[in-house]
């Protein structure tokens, strides 16, 4: 079993209560510095995973094979200019990628920003932590050497620690962020809403809740991508917690879900599970480049429908995220619960991370990831 599926944003934080909740850290290209910045702030475990996938395996891959060269212009847009979530149960790495450039000009890679939270609440991460990350990139833009870029970066985290509190509960309540208007956009017409269920069913069955086969015992874990539209006059964050709230009550809530949107696109892209490097390809796509699931013209069959009715009617007619999944026919609580075990169970087995070895544990205290509540 991958790294990365026993111990990504699954650190063993109940072990740690003297340990703070908010984590600021920054990779990529900056003026300040002729080549790759020095990584700032990567003290987790998951910060140190996300650069690797994110940067180090990800966006490098599609540089070195000129995969968004070949693709050409009419199918790929100019810059970076995204805002990620990467959440699992009570944890979330929420960041700004934008294009830079280094100290000697050069300016394939992007340079990037995340905040590492834990126990917090989505609204912490919309009212509190973009708007930090917006401040952190405008004083990394306006500097031009290394010192500055610092300071915001530690200005950044001295003020969400300041205004995120102490918690001890890891575990975090379900966000209606974006809820309302995604549900209210897509009961306007189902055609959308039994596309995607109709695309989770045939293509995301190694990720239902209580399987295992995403997640094989060699190997890294397997990975599926989805483009999916944005609500029109939705911001990032709303878009970001809409989907993958959605996908949360479908997949199983063990798998890490990356949701990605760039500042002019229409859509979203969610990777599920652990990515694989070509995943990476949709940040510079357009819709030429990846279209969008919804515009799959599946051929819907009866038994399919009657299947996902019980699930379209509590978003159209109830305007609420679905309480059962697709993929295995059981409620969403339930579903919770066998994750919450899995995650558990993983939790210690893996390598010690970062701040296991910087700060004295306390004792283990049991406490659940989820919210045990369907929205």
């Amino acid at each position: 079993m991958s790294e990365f599926a026993q111990r990504f944003l699954n650190e063993d934080w109940e072990n740690l209560p003297q340990a703070p909740r908010v984590y600021v850290g920054a990779f990529g290209k900056h003026p300040a510095w002729n080549d790759h910045m020095d990584d700032v702030g990567l003290l987790t475990s998951s910060l140190v995973m996300l650069r690797r996938s994110l940067y180090g395996t990800g966006i490098a891959s599609q540089i070195e094979s000129a995969a968004w060269d070949r693709a050409g212009a009419d199918k790929t847009l100019a810059t970076f200019d995204h805002t990620l979530v990467w959440r699992r149960g009570g944890e979330s790495l929420t960041g700004r990628i934008w294009s830079s450039r280094d100290g000697i000009g050069r300016a394939l890679f992007p340079m990037t920003v995340v905040v590492h939270t834990v126990g917090q609440r989505f609204e912490f991460l919309s009212q509190e932590v973009a708007p930090a990350l917006e401040t952190a990139r405008a004083g990394c833009l306006q500097a031009t050497v290394a010192t500055p870029v610092l300071a915001s970066l530690a200005e950044a985290q001295r003020t969400l620690r300041q205004r995120a509190g102490v918690t001890d509960s890891v575990g975090v309540v379900d966000s209606l962020i974006g809820i309302d208007g995604w549900t209210a956009y897509f009961s306007l017409d189902r055609t959308d809403l039994e596309r995607v269920f109709h695309h989770l069913r045939v293509n995301l069955g190694l990720f239902a809740p209580g399987s295992n086969a995403w997640n094989p015992a060699e190997g890294p874990a397997k990975s599926r991508c989805l483009r999916l539209p944005r609500v029109p006059g939705s911001n990032a964050m709303e878009t970001l917690n809409a989907w993958l709230s959605f996908l949360e009550t479908q997949v199983d809530p063990a798998v890490p879900l990356l949701g990605l949107v760039h500042r002019e696109a229409t859509w979203i892209d969610v990777i599920v599970g652990e990515p694989a490097p070509a995943d990476f390809f949709v940040l510079r796509a357009n819709l030429l480049g990846a279209p969008l699931v919804t515009d799959v013209p599946y051929q819907l069959d009866a038994q399919g429908l009657q299947r996902m009715e019980p699930l379209l009617a509590d978003i159209v007619r109830r305007r609420r995220l679905p309480t059962v999944s697709i993929l295995n026919g059981q409620p969403v609580l339930e579903n919770r619960e066998a994750a919450d075990r899995w995650l558990a169970r993983h939790r210690n087995g893996g390598r010690t991370g970062f701040l296991s070895r910087l700060i004295p544990s306390a004792g283990s205290r049991a406490g659940s990831r989820f919210d045990l509540r369907a929205t």
